[in-house]
């Protein structure tokens, strides 16, 4: 009985960690806790990418595991049933709708924004029709062929805000969608005259010959200013590992704030970010860089205002309050 009694102090701790070990989370043979990021490489990353490289998140013990996809609506399911943690995204309808749908995730930070002096995405024209002078302004995109990347998204959005400035409804001009990519290649082979996509691929389309970065958001009013990059949570990341996610931000704001202190331009800054969104350097420095908050402060109020545009195109049929979109707590 004695000896029974010894065997069970000695096994209570080692049965008490047991019970813990679940709500531990995942963690590296060193003790780094593993969160597990998708991405999709793009110069609005650029923050998280020198967070990485400058090892803030190994100084608090956070070892990025990271997935890249194809689009960020690829990355949805995987982030509301938690096999992501944190996903790399933008506004869209299909985020919205996700979230409508009772999906698990939450808006936490700002990952890129469009300001004055960061033109980050715009409209490349085809540089045969602007060499010729068939195409002098926006008003002369009439009944043209433009292409974004997706249905839904705030691309579009900038698309509609330009003619509406040109005077000229969204109709006016024939609108189809292709991967950034592939945008370029069409401008190359005449199968579009124009698309709207973030960069590099309009600083791509003027190295390769084919394109003219030709409106920038801060030519118009109503875009000037906007959300176009997002961080977001799982909701059983922030659930069951609050402390790592506000780990993951106070590393993530770190490196906000290094990359704004540098400067989008600053060799370091170009290096890290050619290395982790797999674009050569020399398009890097040619592209119109990103607005990063240093706080990690997204511009709330540019998603009600997207998501009234995505409910008038009938894109998204639920009003979402701010507070089921957004959860601003874990920032530090």
């Amino acid at each position: 009985m004695a000896l029974t009694g010894r065997l069970m102090r000695l096994w209570r701790p080692l049965i008490v960690l047991a019970a813990l070990l679940p709500t531990l989370g995942p963690a590296t043979a060193s003790g780094d806790d593993v969160v597990k990021m998708g991405d999709l490489p793009q110069l609005s990353t650029a923050a998280l990418y020198v967070a990485m490289d400058k090892g803030y998140f190994a100084e608090r013990g956070i070892k990025i595991d990271t997935e890249i996809f194809a689009s960020a609506a690829k990355m949805t399911p995987a982030l509301a049933t938690g096999q992501l943690d944190v996903a790399t995204g933008a506004p869209s309808a299909a985020l919205f709708n996700g979230i409508a749908s009772g999906m698990n995730f939450k808006i936490v930070a700002d990952k890129g924004q469009i300001r004055p002096g960061y033109n980050g995405t715009l409209l490349t024209v085809r540089k045969d029709l602007v060499d010729s002078g068939q195409v002098k302004s926006v008003k002369d995109l009439k009944g043209r062929t433009v292409s974004t990347g997706a249905k839904g998204i705030t691309m579009e959005f900038f698309l509609a805000k330009m003619m509406e400035d040109a005077g000229l409804p969204p109709d006016a001009l024939n609108i189809t969608y292709l991967p950034y990519p592939d945008g370029v290649k069409a401008l190359a082979s005449k199968a579009v005259d124009a698309f709207w996509g973030p960069e590099p691929w309009g600083a791509r389309a003027e190295a390769e010959g084919v394109g003219v970065r030709f409106v920038r958001p801060e030519q118009v009013k109503a875009i000037s200013t906007f959300q176009v990059g997002l961080i977001i949570y799982s909701g059983k990341f922030m659930q069951e590992r609050p402390k790592v996610a506000r780990d993951f931000l106070a590393a993530y704001v770190k490196g906000a704030r290094y990359y704004n202190q540098k400067g989008p331009q600053d060799p370091e800054i170009v290096a890290i970010v050619s290395k982790h969104a797999r674009v050569p350097v020399e398009t890097v420095k040619a592209a119109y860089p990103f607005y990063i908050d240093p706080d990690g402060r997204p511009r709330v109020e540019d998603l009600l205002t997207f998501q009234d545009f995505a409910l008038a195109k009938g894109w998204v049929k639920t009003k979402l309050p701010l507070d089921r979109m957004v959860d601003l707590s874990f920032l530090p």
